[in-house]
């Protein structure tokens, strides 16, 4: 009994002995795995927050140059509504679209004729023109507040308006030179004598002159430009 005691005592201590080294191997083997994972946890995390500061920086980049530049893309809002400029250019193109691309083709003919003609317009005939009516209509605030009423908001505009109607005065001045004779003024005369406040014929002549001058030129040069329309080639793709 006693040996079998110490048989199996020892067969015991040698299993015990050899699953050690084992033991010992997964122990190891696991705290390796657990390594890596906590490796790739860090990895992980550290992608991720690379990705969010990104989109952080990316989202805060775009909200600034939007609030900077929201002029571009909105005209306006309306509480927390905004109208985009694409809304508003919509709108107009739809109700004054038609008007304006007129104004455009008549402007773009009538300077196209001047050229042609061998007609220009200085910078000094233009601020020559603008200081005059500056004059006759009270001042520089004046003429402003009248320019306003025909949709001119700044300088710019108003020079252009008034090189457009320089050129139109030099454009009628020579391709249609006409003269009004002393029989058109005293007929003028003596069917209008009630509306020029008791004046003499020799008193109202050189007024009715022009009148009558700016009359036949206007006509002629109404039909002249009726036609150059007519006859130019205008797409409307609106």
């Amino acid at each position: 009994m006693a040996k079998e005691t110490v048989k199996k005592t020892t067969k015991k201590t040698v299993r015990k002995s050899a699953s050690a080294p084992a033991r010992a191997k997964r122990v190891v083997k696991a705290i390796e795995e657990k390594q890596i994972e906590i490796k790739q946890v860090k990895k992980i995390n550290y992608g991720f927050l690379l990705k969010l500061i990104a989109i952080v920086l990316i989202g805060t980049l775009v909200f600034l140059l939007a609030k900077k530049y929201r002029g571009f893309f909105i005209a306006g809002m309306v509480n927390t509504r905004p109208v985009t400029k694409w809304e508003l250019s919509r709108r107009l193109e739809e109700r004054y679209g038609k008007v304006a691309f007129d104004e455009i083709v008549t402007e773009v003919l009538l300077m196209d004729a001047a050229k042609q003609n061998g007609i220009t317009v200085s910078d000094k005939e233009i601020a020559d023109e603008v200081t005059l009516n500056e004059t006759n209509y009270g001042g520089k605030d004046a003429l402003k507040e009248m320019a306003k009423s025909a949709g001119i908001t700044t300088d710019a505009q108003l020079n252009d308006f008034f090189e457009l109607k320089l050129t139109v005065k030099k454009l009628q001045d020579k391709l249609f030179p006409e003269q009004v004779t002393d029989e058109e003024v005293k007929k003028y005369y003596d069917e209008n004598k009630q509306f020029l406040n008791g004046k003499k014929l020799e008193e109202a002549k050189e007024e009715i002159t022009s009148q009558l001058l700016q009359q036949k030129v206007s006509q002629k040069f109404s039909e002249w430009f009726g036609k150059l329309r007519e006859e130019a080639k205008i797409s409307n793709f609106m």
